[in-house]
């Protein structure tokens, strides 16, 4: 096998395993799918068929929570322009 398509695979590895050190949930799923989507490649480069179908399992995860995030954030009813404080 070519080194470079290791080195790909083993890039792929270390996002997913990075993503997990992130405190933000946003850029978690972010690296997470980032990572997800070279170890979908790499594993279908090399006929890895269950960790490609792990992987872009992930993807759909990470992605579906990521709407959820995005619609989840209400703004504020002033637009955040209220002079008081709490």
């Amino acid at each position: 096998m070519n080194w470079y398509l290791e080195l790909f695979g083993y890039a792929g590895t270390a996002l997913v395993l990075l993503s997990m050190m992130m405190t933000s949930i946003r850029k978690l799923r972010i690296l997470n799918i980032t990572g997800s989507v070279i170890n979908v490649v790499y594993s279908a480069m090399i006929g890895a068929w269950p960790v490609c179908l792990l992987n872009a399992g992930m993807i759909l995860i990470n992605a579906v929570q990521i709407v959820r995030l995005q619609k989840s954030k209400k703004p504020p009813i002033d637009g955040g322009k209220s002079h008081f404080r709490a």
